[in-house]
């Protein structure tokens, strides 16, 4: 914790909660945690922590590195004038935490504002590179409450109302964090195909435990690029049961088999229509479109020559590219492509939340080696 003292005299009102840390995740405990139903995600943005403080009269946006001069962590507001004013609407005594960023920047982007003087971060940003954003994900105190000790998900659903309660959503340059409860698991994958950073996954009753890093906070984040070859493909899902069902537009007739018939329709019972006619399946998009090939294999050689499968990608793969490989399989098969994985198990020779980045044509398949990628 922060000397207190040495805060009153910079900082007057200031609270200054340290930030918590976030555990990095093995595979299978972030399985467990998206399987539990105990958890929801929420997105990473590539930018950097900040903890917005507004107290009666003085505001701050406090960063998570610390100061060498100070000791305490470096306060930023005044490169962000636009978001001290949007803010400025919040009761005395409010805390949030989120990130600034840049949609479709990075981390570096953000230095260039937020490591400058006030002065040279306005005027960055009245040029093209427009207004950097806050992406607002938790909140510590509202009006003097004290919410540290309510759980992750409690303490979102404060943060939401209260995100549209004083209207900040009518600032672009605000964004509340989305939450996701269902197909965690894939939907990490799906987050790191489209770009993302990552994700944080948080326990439902997890509470904010300053300068800790608990277990009930897990993060899936981008880490190792490797070139592999494809060396097969995988049937796609058949029947579809997301959230989306009753907007979905890809639907079968299935007959009725003959253990239907069987089951149901004994001799001088009766049955209804769906046992005579069949019935209409909801089924996802490749199986509808007859996309066989939605899913690739992917693998490597050893130094013998030998070819080893280390892996199954489903992210990054275009409806284009699905339907490009069912028609014209040879263009694929026996060839390199780029991907990037959340995880490399190097004793299992297998990776983790893998997705496409792109075909590598100028690259031979047997250039890609189980000793360079593990």
């Amino acid at each position: 914790m922060f000397d207190k003292a040495k805060i009153e005299e910079l900082y007057p009102e200031a609270v200054m909660i340290p930030a918590m840390k976030i555990h990095a995740s093995t595979d299978s405990q972030l399985r467990a945690a998206c399987d539990s139903g105990d958890y929801f995600g929420q997105l990473k943005k590539d930018g950097y922590w900040y903890q917005y403080e507004k107290h009666e009269y003085h505001s701050y946006l406090f960063s998570r590195s610390t100061s060498k001069k100070t000791g305490l962590q470096a306060e930023k507001l005044a490169n962000v004038p636009h978001i001290a004013e949007a803010l400025a609407v919040l009761p005395k005594d409010t805390i949030l935490v989120g990130e600034i960023y840049y949609p479709g920047g990075s981390s570096k982007t953000v230095t260039e504002i937020m490591g400058c003087l006030p002065a040279k971060a306005v005027e960055r940003q009245a040029g093209s590179r427009g207004l950097i954003h806050y992406y607002i994900h938790d909140i510590l105190m509202y009006d003097g409450v004290n919410l540290v000790n309510m759980g992750n998900e409690l303490r979102y659903k404060v943060l939401e109302k209260i995100f549209h309660l004083y209207s900040l959503d009518k600032y672009d340059f605000l964004e509340l964090a989305e939450v996701w409860y269902d197909n965690l698991y894939s939907r990490v994958g799906d987050a790191l195909a489209s770009g993302e950073e990552g994700m944080v996954i948080k326990k439902k009753d997890g509470l904010y435990i300053p300068d800790g890093r608990p277990m009930w906070n897990l993060k899936a984040k981008r880490v190792d690029f490797a070139d592999v070859v494809i060396i097969g493909f995988e049937e796609p899902t058949r029947e579809y049961y997301g959230k989306e069902i009753e907007n979905w537009q890809y639907w079968i007739w299935e007959m009725p088999s003959e253990e239907m018939f069987l089951e149901y329709l004994p001799i001088g019972a009766h049955y209804g229509e769906e046992c005579i006619s069949g019935r209409n399946v909801a089924v996802t998009k490749p199986y509808y479109m007859g996309w066989h090939n939605s899913r690739i294999k992917i693998g490597a050689y050893d130094d013998e020559g030998n070819m080893h499968e280390i892996g199954v990608i489903h992210s990054g793969i275009s409806d284009e590219m699905k339907k490009d490989m069912t028609e014209n399989p040879d263009k694929y098969l026996n060839h390199v492509c780029a991907i990037q994985c959340m995880q490399k198990d190097s004793v299992a020779k297998t990776i983790r939340h893998g997705f496409l980045k792109f075909m590598r044509d100028d690259k031979d398949a047997r250039e890609c080696k189980l000793s360079e990628i593990f």
